[in-house]
Protein backbone atom coordinates (compact mmCIF):
# COMPACT_ATOMS: atom_id res chain seq x y z
CA UNK A 1 0.00 0.00 0.00
CA UNK A 2 2.81 2.43 0.92
CA UNK A 3 4.54 1.62 -2.35
CA UNK A 4 1.36 2.34 -4.35
CA UNK A 5 0.92 5.75 -2.64
CA UNK A 6 4.57 6.61 -3.26
CA UNK A 7 4.30 5.64 -6.95
CA UNK A 8 1.12 7.73 -7.34
CA UNK A 9 2.82 10.75 -5.78
CA UNK A 10 5.82 10.42 -8.07
CA UNK A 11 3.63 9.97 -11.16
CA UNK A 12 1.37 12.91 -10.32
CA UNK A 13 4.12 15.35 -9.36
CA UNK A 14 5.17 16.24 -12.92
CA UNK A 15 1.51 16.85 -13.81
CA UNK A 16 1.30 19.46 -11.05
CA UNK A 17 4.45 21.12 -12.35
CA UNK A 18 3.09 21.13 -15.87
CA UNK A 19 -0.17 22.62 -14.62
CA UNK A 20 1.75 25.46 -12.97
CA UNK A 21 3.65 26.06 -16.18
CA UNK A 22 0.42 25.99 -18.12
CA UNK A 23 -1.04 28.62 -15.79
CA UNK A 24 1.98 30.83 -16.43
CA UNK A 25 1.57 30.44 -20.19
CA UNK A 26 -2.14 31.29 -19.96
CA UNK A 27 -1.32 34.41 -17.93
CA UNK A 28 1.35 35.38 -20.46
CA UNK A 29 -1.20 35.00 -23.24
CA UNK A 30 -3.59 37.28 -21.37
CA UNK A 31 -0.82 39.83 -20.88
CA UNK A 32 -0.03 39.74 -24.59
CA UNK A 33 -3.72 40.28 -25.36
CA UNK A 34 -3.76 43.34 -23.07
CA UNK A 35 -0.66 44.71 -24.79
CA UNK A 36 -2.37 44.32 -28.17
CA UNK A 37 -5.46 46.13 -26.85
CA UNK A 38 -3.28 48.99 -25.60
CA UNK A 39 -1.55 49.21 -28.99
CA UNK A 40 -4.97 49.39 -30.66
CA UNK A 41 -6.07 52.19 -28.27
CA UNK A 42 -2.85 54.14 -28.95
CA UNK A 43 -3.27 53.81 -32.70
CA UNK A 44 -6.97 54.77 -32.55
CA UNK A 45 -6.17 57.90 -30.50
CA UNK A 46 -3.33 58.82 -32.88
CA UNK A 47 -5.56 58.41 -35.95
CA UNK A 48 -8.25 60.60 -34.37
CA UNK A 49 -5.74 63.34 -33.46
CA UNK A 50 -4.09 63.13 -36.90
CA UNK A 51 -7.43 63.48 -38.66
CA UNK A 52 -8.39 66.40 -36.38
CA UNK A 53 -5.10 68.21 -37.06
CA UNK A 54 -5.43 67.69 -40.82
CA UNK A 55 -9.03 68.93 -40.85
CA UNK A 56 -8.30 71.82 -38.43
CA UNK A 57 -10.76 70.40 -35.88
CA UNK A 58 -8.02 70.80 -33.27
CA UNK A 59 -7.33 74.52 -33.03
CA UNK A 60 -5.08 76.76 -31.03
CA UNK A 61 -6.85 77.98 -27.91
CA UNK A 62 -8.54 74.66 -27.08
CA UNK A 63 -8.01 73.43 -23.54
CA UNK A 64 -6.40 70.19 -22.35
CA UNK A 65 -9.56 68.90 -20.68
CA UNK A 66 -11.67 69.02 -23.84
CA UNK A 67 -8.91 67.54 -26.01
CA UNK A 68 -8.32 64.67 -23.57
CA UNK A 69 -12.06 63.99 -23.36
CA UNK A 70 -12.46 63.88 -27.13
CA UNK A 71 -9.22 62.19 -28.26
CA UNK A 72 -8.06 60.20 -25.24
CA UNK A 73 -4.84 60.02 -23.29
CA UNK A 74 -1.56 60.82 -25.01
CA UNK A 75 1.11 58.14 -24.81
CA UNK A 76 3.56 60.63 -23.30
CA UNK A 77 3.44 64.04 -21.66
CA UNK A 78 6.69 66.02 -21.55
CA UNK A 79 7.20 69.31 -19.72
CA UNK A 80 9.83 71.69 -21.01
CA UNK A 81 12.64 72.70 -18.68
CA UNK A 82 11.23 76.10 -17.74
CA UNK A 83 7.71 74.73 -17.12
CA UNK A 84 6.08 77.06 -19.63
CA UNK A 85 4.99 74.41 -22.14
CA UNK A 86 3.77 70.84 -22.09
CA UNK A 87 3.94 68.48 -25.07
CA UNK A 88 1.42 65.69 -25.52
CA UNK A 89 2.50 62.94 -27.90
CA UNK A 90 0.33 60.51 -29.80
CA UNK A 91 1.74 57.80 -32.05
CA UNK A 92 0.50 54.66 -33.78
CA UNK A 93 1.72 51.34 -32.46
CA UNK A 94 3.97 50.78 -35.49
CA UNK A 95 6.00 53.93 -34.68
CA UNK A 96 8.55 54.37 -31.93
CA UNK A 97 9.52 57.51 -30.07
CA UNK A 98 12.48 57.82 -32.42
CA UNK A 99 11.05 56.93 -35.82
CA UNK A 100 7.74 56.94 -37.64
CA UNK A 101 4.72 59.22 -37.45
CA UNK A 102 3.63 61.10 -34.37
CA UNK A 103 1.32 63.94 -33.46
CA UNK A 104 2.40 66.51 -30.89
CA UNK A 105 0.08 68.93 -29.13
CA UNK A 106 1.87 71.77 -27.34
CA UNK A 107 0.09 73.48 -24.45
CA UNK A 108 0.92 76.67 -22.57
CA UNK A 109 1.34 76.70 -18.79
CA UNK A 110 -2.32 77.75 -18.64
CA UNK A 111 -3.39 74.52 -20.35
CA UNK A 112 -4.28 76.10 -23.68
CA UNK A 113 -3.27 74.56 -26.99
CA UNK A 114 -0.54 76.62 -28.64
CA UNK A 115 0.55 74.30 -31.46
CA UNK A 116 -0.53 71.03 -33.10
CA UNK A 117 1.84 69.27 -35.47
CA UNK A 118 2.35 66.01 -37.32
CA UNK A 119 5.90 64.74 -37.70
CA UNK A 120 7.54 61.92 -39.60
CA UNK A 121 10.87 60.88 -38.12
Amino acid sequence: MKTAVFVCIILLSPIGSRAEGLGTLIELGRSQAEIQKQYARETKAFEAVKKAIESCAIKNGMDKVSIRAKYGEPIAIVDDLDGKREDWMYKPSNSSFFSGMRATLVFTADGVLDEAKLEER
